[in-house]
């Protein structure tokens, strides 16, 4: 029996298929044309003003990769914003877990709770930092953040310009 529409691994866009090394055999043109013709514009999203002021630094800091990459259009805003946050929420459990182990008399009071009978937890705090770090590494996964997709963008040798000006010339305008 034949698979259906969900059959078979999902396509990727052509610009990964050229960070790949295009193992397609497609033409080079074809993918060029999908770059620049892409359905959705590559452009920097609007920064929401709720951001926290880690997670603005995270977004400045991955957005113009993301831009030169052409992995990143007006309409994942909300993806970005929550992989910030994950990052910042992230970041700031973190600081909060090293300063409750340097206060404490034992090394384990920020990473593990120990009730009046004895019996031991992992700390809120703990938790609250896996819960985080579960948060961006899964939006994260979305933009080619995990060591799997990395794995995966590899170069080609260099052949000049890989991707159009307009792509450069946006970030550089939204960085400048």
């Amino acid at each position: 029996m034949a698979g259906n529409a969900n059959s078979g691994r999902p396509s990727q866009p052509a610009v990964l298929k050229l960070l790949n090394g295009n193992r397609g055999k497609q033409s080079f043109g074809e993918l060029m044309e999908e770059v620049k013709d892409s359905g959705v514009p590559i452009a920097a999203p609007a920064m929401p003003t709720c951001l926290s002021d880690e997670a603005v630094a995270e977004w400045e800091r991955v957005l113009p990769d993301l831009m030169m990459l052409g992995l990143v259009s007006t309409l994942d805003g909300m993806i970005l914003a929550t992989y910030c946050e994950a990052v910042a929420d992230w970041q700031r459990f973190r600081r909060r877990i090293a300063e409750l182990n340097a206060k404490a008399d034992s090394s384990d009071a920020g990473d593990v709770q120990t009730f009046a009978t004895g019996a031991k937890q992992i700390s809120v705090w703990r938790q609250l930092a896996n819960d985080a770090e579960k948060r961006a590494n899964s939006a994260g996964a979305q933009f080619g953040f995990s060591p799997m997709a990395r794995r995966n963008l590899k170069t080609a040798a260099p052949q000049g310009e890989l991707f159009p000006n307009e792509q450069r010339d946006a970030a550089n305008k939204y960085f400048s």
